[in-house]
């Protein structure tokens, strides 16, 4: 059993990692998992060239060599997919946005790729997060995965700071529990 958790942040132990961190903490709760992360910031991911020749060829192989591949090797064995992500302007940061453009390639085989899997967006914000999370409700039924969300605003709405996730035991609690449940889901 595979978790695969795509970390947007460019910045490391912020809420959308500390998020990540307690749901595959659920998740491990419940078996036995092998969890890949990766970093996206520190990945050598060039933007979708629109080339098509994923599309032409017979494996579905993107041409662009660059590290994408670490993440096409694993994300058909994966169960769980976790995109984890603050949003920037309202929407994932540009590093998610890369990747996820780049899955064009996996797009060209549903059935090996995406039907029946678990996904979790962890979707960190201060004032919008509707963009990403109706982006996963529309392809959702196309390409029949399970979609699962965890947000959390980090705003104070008192003052101009932010709150760190740490500060927030029941949403700590509700990622935890969202994994366990996924997680019993998935071995039983």
């Amino acid at each position: 059993m595979r978790v695969v958790v795509l970390h947007g942040s460019p910045r490391r132990g912020g809420n959308s990692d500390t998020l990540a961190e307690y749901f595959v903490k659920g998740v491990k709760e419940t078996g036995d998992f092998e969890v890949l992360d990766f970093i996206l910031n520190d990945m050598d991911i060039r933007p979708c060239q629109g080339c098509e020749s994923c599309a032409a060829s017979a494996e579905h192989k993107c041409a662009i060599d660059d590290d994408m591949h670490q993440i096409y090797s694993v994300f058909a064995e994966a169960d769980i997919v976790v995109w984890a992500t603050p949003m920037y302007w309202g929407y994932m940061t540009a590093q998610m946005k890369i990747a996820l453009d780049r899955m064009e390639a996996l797009a060209m085989d549903p059935e090996k790729y995406w039907v029946n899997k678990e996904f979790v967006a962890i979707l960190t914000y201060r004032y919008h997060y509707q963009s990403t999370i109706g982006f996963f409700e529309r392809i959702q039924d196309y390409f029949r995965f399970k979609f699962n969300s965890i947000l959390y605003c980090s705003k104070n709405e008192d003052g101009p700071e932010d709150f760190h996730v740490s500060t927030c035991q029941d949403k700590l609690d509700e990622t935890s529990s969202l994994g366990r449940a996924i997680g019993i889901k998935i071995i039983t």
